[in-house]
Parts: structure tokens; C-alpha cells; sequence
């Protein structure tokens, strides 16, 4: 963990990509200063040199009015001036250091391109033939004023803009390395088993919105991790109560004493039956969620068929009243019934656990009501309701959930394990359909199926 504190690569990579930032900028503003500033400026330079010319051919004849206007260009355009025939004889300047003379060669190039201009660092000098055409008789050569020294506090500025831009690409960078290594931090406390860790990240960024999605993705797999636990609990609480009674039985038989063992053998016989239909329950959940996830191995194939609903409804209304001869059960169809290719044994056990719990979680004289209809949208609608017990609007959510049951004190009364709803729910799913479940305390719950028809065949051979 405490390497993770010390500054990483991250870190060094944004600090150095602000110093980057800065070299770019200083070395683009040299660049823009000599072909945005520099060029322009020596094109204005030689178009006010040769206005310069000019005046200065029609003035070789006057001496005195020659040197007064060399004087003024020195003035005012802060410009040495320096006059020479094609000899190289001085014919007049405004400097104390006359320009050198043109050897032969570079008269030549200067009768041939009109000018001479030399380049390099400053002083720029520009050298113009007189008269501008025809043969060169004289020519002028022209130095601008060398730019003044740079400020002795110049290292000092520059220092001190280096060392801003160093402080505020260092807090720069610490505000996006700062955020990645406490979600480093996170995902190594979770991965060694500290489900209640969090980011704590709280921003409007970016980085704001990954940490929000760690920190969910955290929640999600604590929740997954304590219900694997919890699921593991439940199944050992519903196996302990069947399994004591048959060692019971069993160890009364091995003392001898048969009569009361054989009145037991019927109790046996319904602990071994809830032991298989828990066992089955719990395989059928798992090997569905598999299925709904895309997992080939072990998932159980749906074998459709061509199932009418209203025997399929008929079968489960039989079902209930031989297993509750007491209860009233209201059975309506609603008008033809369509023919669906699904499975039949697991939308039957579906419809038989929705009306398990409607006679478990309700007291007679109350009835059940089992109602089928069908829409004009294509969609077909299986409901059960009951005018029971309810359930809390905070229990909603997690009805459905394997081994979550409404009645906390898990009384063999109400029976069951909590697996019903939640197999019913898979079983509607794998088939394309929805469950949902409206429910107030202490006037009822309804449970409603809605299957599209037909149902679609590829998913059924998937």
C-alpha cells in the first residue's frame, strides 16, 4: 500500500507535459517572431528604402541637401546610411563607421536582383542600386539600428515563469494522479476481502463518474457475495429440520422399537419429498440464471411445445383444490385462448408456485382467483390474486430473491423455502415473459404473467 503514495509514472508524465507546454510555447513564439514580425518587417524596410533612393539620386548633385537628408533618415528612421560609386568612392554618409564597398562580384549580383539584403541575426543591412534601373552608377547601403540588449532581469522573469508553470502543472497533475491511486487503493482493500470499502470520491468529472462506477460495482458485488452466503445459510436451515427427523426415525428403528418408527414413516416420506423439491428448486434457479447469462454448460433446455392454455390452466386449478380441499378457487378464461410453444412442465410449475403462495400467505373463507386473458397486442396474461397478508413496500424488491420470505419467523405453518417466487419468476424470464407483483399489507397481492404470443422459437432452442 505504501508504494502506492509515493508519486508514480502518472504523476511525472503530467509534470512533465506541462513543462512540454512551456518549451512549446517560448520556442512557437520565436518562430511566429521571425516570419510574422522579422519578414514582414523586411519587406517595409526595403519598400521605405527605395522611396529613400529616390530622393537621394535626385540629391547627388547637392552635396549639402544630400547630407541633410541622410541626417534626417538618421533621425527619424534611426537608419546608416552610406552612399559609394561604382568605384567604391564614399559619395556621403550619416555613420561614423562608413559601410565597406562592394567588391565586383557582389556589384554584380546587386545590378542583377535590384538589391542586396543580408539575413542573420540583426543589424540587417540593405544594399539598393541608384538610379533603381539602368546601369548602376552609385548604390546605397543601408544598416538599421541594432535592437537594444535585453534587460538584465530577464534570466529572473524567465526563471520565475518557469517555476509557476512547475507548481501549477505539479497541482495539475496531483489532482488526476491523486484520484487513480485511491481507486488503486480501493480495488487492492477489496480484492483482499474489505466488502465495505469505498472510494469516497466525490467530483464532476470524469474521474467523479469512474469512482461513482467503482463504488456501485462494490456495492453490487458485497450484495452478490452475502447472498451466496446467505443462500448457502438458508439451504442449511431448510435441510436441518427434514434430515433430524428422519435420523429420529431412523434411530428409533435401530432401538427396536418399530411401532413408532413405522408411524413415523409417513412423516419421512413427506421430509424426503420436501428434500427433492427444495434440491430440484435450487438446481432449476441456478441452471436458469446460467441460461439468462449466456453460459452453455449445465443449463437446462427448454423442450417446447404446442401448450393450450386454457388446459394448462385447467391442470394447475385442479392441482390446488386436491392439495387445498378447503380453499375456494375462482377460476375465469377470458374469451380464446391462444396456443403458445413453450414448455409446458416449467410454465405449469410456475403457475402451481404463484398459487402455492396465494394459498399459503391467505386464510379461508377468502378466495383465490386464477384469471387468463388475452390482449389485442399479442401478449397473454396469467393472474393470480389472493386477499392475504400482503407484503411491506419494503420487502417488494426482494420478494423473488431465493429463500427471502415475507414471513420472517419461518413457521412450518406457511411452509415453503422461499424458492417459489423466485423459480417462478426465472421460469417466466427464460420464456421471454415478465412478473410482476402488485401487493398492499393486509389486503392482498396480485401476481401477473405476461408471455408474448407466439413465443419466439430461437429462443426456446437456445
Amino acid at each position: 500500500m505504501s508504494r502506492l503514495r509515493t508519486p508514480g509514472r502518472l504523476l511525472l508524465r503530467i509534470y512533465l507535459v506541462g513543462i512540454a507546454q512551456l518549451v512549446l510555447v517560448v520556442a512557437t513564439l520565436y518562430i511566429a517572431r521571425f516570419f510574422i514580425l522579422d519578414k514582414p518587417l523586411r519587406h517595409g524596410f526595403a519598400r521605405n528604402a527605395a522611396y529613400n533612393i529616390r530622393e537621394w539620386e535626385e540629391l547627388l548633385g547637392d552635396p549639402v541637401a544630400l547630407q541633410a537628408s541622410l541626417d534626417r533618415a538618421a533621425r527619424l528612421l534611426e537608419a546608416r546610411v552610406t552612399l559609394r560609386d561604382v568605384s567604391g568612392r564614399l559619395i556621403a554618409t550619416n555613420s561614423a563607421a562608413p559601410s565597406p564597398a562592394l567588391g565586383p562580384v557582389e556589384l554584380e549580383q546587386l545590378a542583377a536582383r535590384g538589391q542586396r539584403f543580408s539575413g542573420g541575426p540583426p543589424p540587417h543591412s540593405l544594399t539598393l542600386p541608384i538610379p533603381e534601373e539602368g546601369p548602376v552608377e552609385a548604390y546605397a547601403t543601408i544598416i538599421t539600428r541594432p535592437p537594444e540588449p535585453p534587460p538584465g532581469n530577464t534570466a529572473l522573469v524567465l526563471g520565475a515563469v518557469l517555476l509557476c508553470t512547475a507548481i501549477t502543472s505539479l497541482a495539475f497533475a496531483r489532482t488526476l494522479a491523486g484520484p487513480l491511486q485511491r481507486l488503486a487503493e480501493v480495488a487492492r482493500a477489496l480484492g483482499e476481502g474489505k466488502l465495505d470499502t469505498r472510494t469516497g470520491i466525490r467530483r464532476r468529472d470524469e474521474l467523479g463518474q469512474v469512482a461513482e462506477a467503482f463504488d456501485e460495482m462494490a456495492g453490487r458485488i458485497t450484495n452478490l457475495l452475502r447472498s451466496q452466503k446467505e443462500l448457502l445459510a438458508n439451504v442449511s436451515h431448510e435441510l436441518r429440520t427434514p434430515l433430524a427427523r428422519i435420523r429420529v426415525a431412523l434411530d428409533l428403528a435401530e432401538e427396536g422399537d418399530a411401532a413408532t418408527a413405522r408411524e413415523m414413516l409417513t412423516d419421512i416420506t413427506g421430509d424426503l419429498s420436501e428434500l427433492e423439491r427444495l434440491v430440484d428448486d435450487v438446481l432449476t434457479t441456478a441452471k436458469l440464471d446460467l441460461a439468462s447469462e449466456g453460459a452453455s454448460t449445465g443449463t437446462p433446455h427448454l423442450r417446447p411445445e404446442q401448450v393450450e392454455i386454457q388446459g394448462l390452466v385447467e391442470k394447475a386449478a385442479s392441482r390446488f383444490r386436491s392439495a387445498r380441499p378447503e380453499r375456494v378457487l375462482e377460476v375465469s378464461v377470458d374469451g380464446t385462448m391462444p396456443t403458445l410453444e413453450a414448455d409446458p412442465v416449467l410454465l405449469r410449475r410456475a403457475l402451481d408456485n404463484l398459487l402455492d403462495n396465494a394459498g399459503k400467505y391467505s386464510e379461508s373463507p377468502t378466495p383465490v382467483r386464477l384469471r387468463a386473458q388475452a390482449d389485442t397486442l399479442g401478449a397473454l396474461s396469467l393472474e393470480v390474486c389472493d386477499e392475504g397478508i400482503g407484503i411491506e413496500p419494503e420487502d417488494l424488491s426482494r420478494v423473488g430473491t431465493p429463500f427471502f420470505r415475507t414471513d420472517r419467523s419461518r413457521a412450518r405453518r406457511t411452509g415453503g423455502v422461499g424458492m417459489g417466487l423466485a423459480l417462478a419468476r426465472r421460469i417466466v424470464d427464460a420464456h421471454g415473459g415478465t412478473l410482476t407483483l402488485e401487493s398492499q399489507p393486509g389486503v392482498g397481492t396480485t401476481a401477473r404473467i405476461l408471455l408474448p404470443v407466439p413465443y419466439a422459437e430461437s429462443r426456446i432452442e437456445g
